[in-house]
């Protein structure tokens, strides 16, 4: 996937409250809501589908979150 979209909110988790650290989820979770999400509340508190609808994945590249999985425009 060929993108260049730049997360620019928060990088603390919705649902711990913690730093996400180098990987940031922002989707929905099996609860209802979307959140904000540090991988470890992602694989307790999602529906494991990135996409349309569903959510995005951001990884730290130089210093930003750059979305590198999830819906493409």
């Amino acid at each position: 996937m060929a993108s260049n979209v730049v997360w620019t909110s928060s990088s603390t988790c919705d649902l711990c409250r913690k730093d996400c650290g180098s990987v940031l989820y922002d989707a929905v979770t099996k609860y209802g809501p979307w959140a904000t999400m540090c991988e470890d509340c992602w694989n307790k508190h999602s529906i494991h589908a990135l996409g349309p609808g569903l959510g995005q994945r951001y990884e730290v590249k130089d210093g930003k979150y750059i979305k590198t999985k999830g819906w493409e425009p």
